[in-house]
């Protein structure tokens, strides 16, 4: 059963997006295209896709609030993780966020 706050993030159309689609997952993800930058993402599975790994670029000031965007995700349906690792010295202003998507099929 899909939640009603799932459906208005989009994160249910998320295994259905197409690769070249960057606009389309960041939407999905619940963000602006504008919070962070989509560098790379790929969907695993066939024939269904049931994994998204992806690889964002996010200013030290939307950092916060993209991941927790990201977190707020997981559900019984979808498992979303996160690893960030910082770029600048010494203060660092963009991270790189590796982002692991796994739906429950």
């Amino acid at each position: 059963m899909e939640t009603k706050g799932t459906a208005a993030r989009g994160s249910s159309r998320l295994f259905s997006l197409e690769a070249n689609d960057h606009e389309g997952i960041a939407k999905a993800l619940g963000a602006a295209r504008s919070d962070y930058t989509v560098k790379w993402w790929w969907k695993y599975g066939q024939p269904a896709i049931d994994r998204i790994e992806a690889q964002l670029e996010v200013t030290q000031s939307q950092l916060g609030s993209a991941l927790t965007r990201l977190m707020t995700l997981n559900s019984d349906k979808l498992q979303v993780t996160a690893r960030c690792f910082p770029y600048g010295q010494p203060v660092p202003e963009v991270f790189r966020v590796e982002v692991g998507i796994q739906q429950h099929i």
